[in-house]
């Protein structure tokens, strides 16, 4: 018996399609299996191939984390049991991370039912990072980040937003860094409207050229937070 291959294909979206459409326990449990044929086993297999796609691009080895599909239902009003996207995060084993909450700077994918949105860098800043960032902002970082990040909007990057209304305390407001001094994490995404570059067995390839651009943001955050 031939093993049914495990990566995405037009029929992955068209089963995100129907789950938008029936997102009930019982409409689940009626497809489960094709679930796991179409998009459980194609996101195990996608993922374990761009953990080593990362590190051929880092020179980092990479740890992973696929997102259940079943959603947090706790403090959301939105009831429905499942989400209609699969999410993956890549970020290197190794590291001098500190603090409970730290984050190193990672690779974020998502494959919507419409859309593929790929990231890089850190959602959250830990506290001993964050320190360090405001520091070195008028130190040279600033300067680099502002290069970096001009150059990925010129790629058609989007970088998330500021967190902070106004600079935090300390920091002087009229330096040529008081916007980035508003961030308590930053990150860089791109949106590919061909879905297309997810399916078959080069996806990865593929989805590496994408986030290309974004390795000098993920290489000057990895510095602060002690990454070689």
């Amino acid at each position: 018996m031939s093993r049914e291959p495990a990566f995405f294909s037009a029929e992955s979206f068209d089963f995100l399609e129907d789950l938008a459409k029936n997102n009930t326990k019982d409409w689940f449990a009626d497809n489960k299996a094709t679930y796991e044929s179409v998009l459980k086993k194609p996101s195990a297999a996608l993922r374990e191939d761009l953990e080593q796609h990362f590190t051929g691009l880092t020179g980092q080895k990479f740890s992973s984390k696929l997102f259940r599909i079943n959603r947090d239902l706790r403090f959301s009003k939105d009831k429905t049991p499942y989400n209609t996207h699969v999410r993956i995060a890549f970020w290197p084993k190794d590291g001098a991370f500190e603090g409970k909450q730290a984050q190193p700077p990672s690779f974020f994918l998502s494959i919507e039912t419409n859309e593929i949105r790929l990231g890089a860098g850190s959602m959250q800043f830990a506290k001993p990072v964050l320190e360090r960032y405001l520091t070195e902002l008028e130190t040279g970082l600033g300067k680099d980040l502002n290069g970096i990040l001009t150059a990925l909007s010129s790629d058609g990057f989007e970088v998330s937003g500021p967190d902070l209304v106004k600079p935090p305390r300390g920091f002087p407001k009229d330096s040529d860094y008081a916007d980035l001094s508003r961030h308590k994490g930053l990150t860089a995404w791109t949106t590919i409207s061909e879905t297309e570059v997810v399916i078959g067995t080069s996806a990865a390839g593929r989805l590496i050229d994408r986030i290309r651009p974004a390795l000098p943001l993920w290489r000057r955050l990895s510095e602060i937070h002690g990454i070689p």
